[in-house]
């Protein structure tokens, strides 16, 4: 009985995987002749191995590998801060199969034979296929994501030979992939599901990585639904801050002529803004709302982006709501009201200036609201022009001032918006004094205006040391 016993530890077949450096092998380690027959191919080394089997009584069948040279794999630069792809040294695949149990030996004893620990000298797994599958691997046929290597590029050193093998076997192999990514993708999901809801995921993430993907495509119910989950307690998070005072809403309006580089100035400023935030290990996260419905999808990202949004997309009401800078308030979506929303920062861009925009914005709703009420509510107004053939950056800073008639001026307070002048909102407006317009302005470059942004977003987000970071000027 336990000659019988030990005989059921042995493994009819076993795949081994080891570098090719000598100090993974007990007999080249300190040995000439080991280290120079790891240099010698994938052949004489299969051979050297058999021979150490073979002498210790164990009976080889079939026995064939190759040497992956070209397999990759994913590392920390610290010099880029950033996950880098680098080739993996270079390795050897063994798949050896033995005339019977008995012709075997446990793992432990077989490792020693050949010269390596038992870690790297694996058994086959349950199921009729589980030698096979050791044999596909070599190429990595059943894997699409890997590098494939060549069956002429296995060697076989008995037993049949791999190309016969590979041309009887191929078809099903590569059939054999959907079931290889299910498999991994059923052991990877509840990691990847876990650290959605932490926020370490974001859908852009999932839309652009193969592995991401792959796991979605099997899972996007439970996915979206993770999604969701961490949006809206995100969002409720946010809005208790905000409650709290631990911050108020930044918002920027930028305007300028189209084609003037509204949109690349409004993403240079966006991404400064998340870059500060990160370094203080806050993931804030940017959404571009749609011109229509426009917080439809929104999932309590802490960056709103109204790029080009029409004055009418929304009602006067919502916008009022919307650009609140100190209180959280739900907001209208098409399908399900948002319970709460509460940004960081608003980034609004359009052809005309602010006081233009709000007078059309306060056309649609039954809201008898000041044009005041808007403008208050901006932090800074941003006109981008083009000044000798170079781009320009004037940034007002809004605050409480003299009263002055919108009527005959405009918030740059000396001409009329490019092109507006003669149309419905110049014939119909009637006269009014505002109360709050630029308390100061400064003319930039492109990175002294994103600086000046960046030092009223420090003073809104009073909770994160942004202006530490980003160097701002207050």
């Amino acid at each position: 009985m336990v000659a019988v016993a030990r005989e059921e530890n042995n493994p009819t077949s076993i795949a081994i995987t080891q570098y090719l450096d000598p100090v993974y092998w007990s007999w080249a380690v300190n040995d000439a002749n080991g280290t120079a027959l790891l240099r010698q191919g994938a052949g004489p080394i299969i051979a050297y191995v058999i021979r150490r089997l073979e002498a210790d009584g164990r009976e080889v069948a079939e026995a064939c590998g190759i040497i992956h040279d070209k397999d990759e794999r994913e590392v920390w630069s610290d010099a880029q801060k950033a996950l880098v792809v680098e080739l993996k040294p270079e390795h050897i695949h063994m798949v050896i199969k033995f005339v019977s149990r008995a012709a075997s030996a446990p793992i432990p004893q077989l490792a020693g034979l050949i010269g390596i620990e038992s870690q790297y000298v694996e058994k086959p797994g349950r199921g009729r296929y589980a030698y096979d599958n050791m044999l596909s691997y070599l190429t990595h046929a059943k894997y699409p994501d890997k590098h494939q290597y060549s069956p002429t590029e296995v060697v076989t050193v008995c037993g049949p030979d791999y190309l016969g093998v590979d041309a009887q076997r191929r078809e099903t192999w590569l059939k054999g992939r959907a079931h290889v990514k299910k498999k991994r993708v059923a052991e990877n999901f509840e990691d990847m599901r876990e650290r959605v809801l932490q926020g370490e995921i974001t859908r852009d993430q999932i839309m652009l990585t193969d592995d991401l993907f792959d796991i979605y495509s099997w899972h996007t119910r439970e996915i979206d639904d993770a999604l969701s989950a961490y949006g809206q307690r995100r969002a409720y998070r946010a809005a208790a801050k905000l409650r709290a005072g631990e911050f108020s809403t930044q918002v920027v309006f930028i305007y300028g002529v189209a084609g003037v580089g509204k949109t690349l100035f409004a993403k240079e400023f966006i991404s400064a803004a998340i870059d500060a935030a990160e370094a203080h290990g806050e993931r804030w996260q940017v959404y571009r709302a749609a011109t229509s419905n426009p917080l439809d999808d929104w999932r309590g990202e802490e960056v709103l982006l109204l790029d080009d949004l029409r004055a009418s997309a929304m009602d006067a009401n919502d916008w009022l709501l919307l650009l609140d800078p100190y209180n959280a308030s739900p907001a209208r979506a098409r399908y399900k009201n948002k319970g709460e929303v509460a940004p960081r920062l608003i980034v609004i861009t359009a052809t005309i200036e602010p006081v233009e925009f709000f007078f059309y914005a306060r056309q649609k709703g039954s809201v008898d609201e000041a044009l005041d009420q808007f403008i208050r509510r901006l932090a800074s107004v941003v006109k981008v022009f083009r000044e000798d053939d170079i781009l320009r950056y004037r940034v007002h800073h809004i605050g409480k001032i003299e009263p002055y008639d919108w009527h005959s001026c405009t918030l740059e307070a000396d001409q009329h918006t490019e092109g507006v002048q003669g149309n419905i909102y110049h014939r119909t407006a009637p006269s009014a004094a505002l109360t709050y317009g630029p308390a100061y302005s400064a003319e930039h470059a492109a990175e002294g205006a994103v600086d000046a942004l960046l030092g009223g977003l420090a003073e809104h987000s009073r909770d994160v040391p942004l202006a530490l970071v980003a160097g701002a000027a207050a």
